[in-house]
């Protein structure tokens, strides 16, 4: 049997969406009739009956001496001016009698024949009070109330009044419109276990009450741009099924001072009224930032919204089931009273995902593509390093729309790695118009990089190089595959990575007997992983295991370089010495790499001059080298611990320096 469909009219409308206030004409009436208005004081102002004659003094004079004149009224304009308006005598077959008008400059003996000679009457001057009102006032007026007719309809539409500004602007989502699970997130799997608790309490909160224990009030999520903290909040109001409020940090403040501890208050009224729920504040740092400490001034605005924060989540009148998510990506800059236990009790750490959480997250995104079957994603997996959920996010976007500008039905491999450099680099730039020389310098120069990492045991393996221009400066790079994520490099690795940085400069040197400009970056690349074995890591023999200067940054400053942190003249020195030699040996390496393989940098060169891009697998064709040994797929997801830990600003990761002119060279 056919089912009857419900009436959509009689349906409630959906909970937590606005109902939009019903249309009316009235204001388009109103303001037909007040331009109705103006137009018809214009018109009559400005309208003058088509008999009326306009004349000059002579002209009026004579008409008066030869007394043709039957009225004249005076108006005075100014000192001794008079407007004249009046009619004349009829003559002849007239039936209605012509009517003039004159700007005179006005005497005795002429006023004494217009008195003798017509009827004369003088009145008072009330244009120039209307021309004010027409002129000056009415356009005021009218841009007052175009002003008030714009915020009255804003407000009205957004469901507010005039004096509502310091009602909250969190809005109520129900737990079946966000539509976002655990499984649709990826790559936070820790992260994930230690939020659960949330989800059970939300789910079953007796449970845990006749036990006697207590819920988190709040947890803050903590990780980089694009980690997914939003994303984790949404997916736990769904899986607990309650209502979600959402609101970002800078709603709060405003112009006013008060409407953000105001709209504090009401946000946690309105969720009392809905217990158990999720409040979940967006970027918590633009109201949670410390209060003033002497840096960068007080703002009496932030603090009172702070403040009736901190009481809100921990005060005499705080309630159970109301808990507070929030995210940031600056975590240093909170207040500590917003940190402490009993607010924000539980800190979840979102960081970027490893290997193995990149390939959890590329399996995600790839669903909402079509693919070819026979794409390889561990190894866009491991060619990723660094990147975030988002980012991976907008690669398999690019490679999709890559594939469609190619024509493709569906998304190749090839299509997934040129999405992945365009992310990394930025786009070909076939058309840029490259010299002769310079490609031939910049084949040399990528070539001279491959060489030295191919024939370093300790170098990161080697993915493809290319002579392809790319973003704004560079005219070519070397891309390299870790075979795992790392946390922690050996001293024989730094240098390995100074080898192969240098590795272009020296193979420039070698064949063309002179140096170029492209090696810029590879050099700062190289003096700053130097400076921090000497200075950070204690790879030093001769200074020793010391920590020479500061390395961290104050996040509201911004310090070049490390700044020096009680060391005398002589240890600067020293410093200098011992990074100048770590520099030497690094280059003396690399010269004496492509020295021994100079044929191989000549047929590598060449052959990158002709085909432009050259893999991994056709470098070890051409140069006859054997193929590195992949590794087990099960022995590249099992995880190593660590054998010391090592704090995240102390990690030296790999870097992709860019060269101002002539490549990059780097990680990819």
């Amino acid at each position: 049997m056919k089912q009857d469909k419900p009436n959509k009219q009689e349906m409630p409308p959906p909970q937590g969406k606005r109902k939009e206030p019903p249309r009316s004409n009235t204001y388009i009436i109103i303001w037909i009739v007040i331009f109705a208005i103006l137009a018809a004081l214009l018109f009559f102002k400005d309208h003058k009956d088509s008999s009326n004659r306009e004349l000059h003094q002579s002209a009026f004079e004579k008409l008066l001496v030869s007394e043709k004149l039957a009225t004249a009224k005076l108006t005075a304009e100014g000192d001794n001016i008079f407007i004249i308006e009046g009619e004349l005598k009829v003559t002849g077959n007239q039936v209605q009698p012509e009517t003039y008008s004159t700007r005179v400059l006005m005497n005795d003996l002429l006023s004494e024949k217009i008195a003798a000679l017509c009827d004369m009457e003088i009145k008072t001057d009330n244009s120039g009070f209307w021309n004010f009102l027409l002129a000056s006032l009415l356009p005021v007026i009218l841009i007052i109330a175009v002003i008030y007719f714009i915020s009255m309809r804003q407000m009205r539409m957004n469901g507010r009044g005039a004096m509502d500004f310091g009602k909250s602007k969190a809005r109520m989502i129900p737990p079946n419109e966000l539509n976002v699970h655990f499984d649709d997130v990826a790559g936070a799997e820790e992260a994930k276990e230690e939020i659960a608790e949330i989800v059970e309490y939300l789910r079953d909160p007796l449970r845990f009450q006749l036990v006697g224990g207590k819920i988190p009030k709040g947890c803050l999520l903590v990780g980089d741009p694009g980690t997914g903290k939003t994303l984790m909040a949404k997916a736990v109001a769904c899986e607990a099924g309650v209502p979600f409020f959402s609101i970002s940090g800078s709603d709060f403040v405003e112009m006013f001072v008060g409407v953000g501890a105001s709209r504090v208050r009401d946000m946690f009224e309105q969720a009392r009224k809905n217990v158990p729920c999720l409040i979940f504040i967006d970027e918590i740092d633009a109201v949670g930032r410390s209060r003033f400490s002497g840096w960068g001034g007080g703002h009496d605005e932030r603090e009172q919204t702070l403040n009736a924060m901190l009481v809100e989540m921990d005060g005499l009148e705080s309630s159970n089931g109301v808990i507070v998510l929030a995210a940031t990506n600056r975590p240093d800059v909170l207040d500590p009273a917003l940190l402490r236990p009993g607010r924000f009790d539980r800190q979840v750490v979102m960081d970027l995902p490893d290997i193995r959480g990149r390939r959890q997250i590329l399996d995600v995104h790839v669903r909402k593509i079509k693919t070819a079957e026979n794409i390889d994603l561990d190894v866009i997996a491991r060619t990723t390093p660094g990147f975030s959920g988002a980012e991976l996010a907008n690669l398999c976007n690019e490679a999709a729309l890559l594939a469609a500008r190619r024509g493709h039905e569906e998304v190749s491999q090839s299509d997934l790695e040129e999405a992945r450099d365009k992310v990394s680099y930025g786009t070909e730039r076939r058309s840029r118009k490259i010299s002769d020389r310079e490609r031939r310098v910049t084949a040399y120069h990528e070539a001279g990089h491959t060489l030295v990492a191919l024939h370093n045991e300790f170098c990161v393996p080697v993915h493809k190089v290319t002579i392809v221009p790319r973003g704004q400066a560079a005219l070519g790079a070397t891309f390299m595959m870790p075979k795992e994520d790392t946390y922690l490099r050996t001293r024989n690795e730094l240098l390995a990575d100074m080898a192969m940085s240098i590795g272009g400069r020296v193979a420039e040197e070698l064949i063309f007997k002179d140096i170029s400009t492209g090696a810029s970056a590879d050099i700062q690349h190289m003096t700053a992983v130097a400076r921090r074995m000497v200075c950070m890591f204690g790879m030093s023999e001769k200074l020793g295991n010391v920590k020479l200067g500061d390395f961290t940054n104050h996040p509201h400053l911004r310090i070049d370089g490390p700044p020096p942190e009680g060391i005398s003249n002589e240890t600067e020195r020293e410093i200098d010495l011992e990074v100048r030699e770590l520099v030497n040996n690094a280059t003396n390496e690399a010269r004496a790499i492509l020295s021994e393989h100079i044929d191989q940098l000549k047929k590598l060169a060449e052959t990158l001059l002709e085909k432009e891009t050259l893999s991994i697998a056709e470098i070890n064709e051409l140069l006859g080298l054997n193929a590195a040994e992949e590794t087990d797929a099960a022995e590249a997801e099992e995880e190593v611990p660590s054998p010391v830990d090592v704090p995240a600003e102390t990690e030296l990761t790999p870097e992709t320096p860019v060269d101002g002119n002539n490549g990059t060279s780097g990680n990819v």
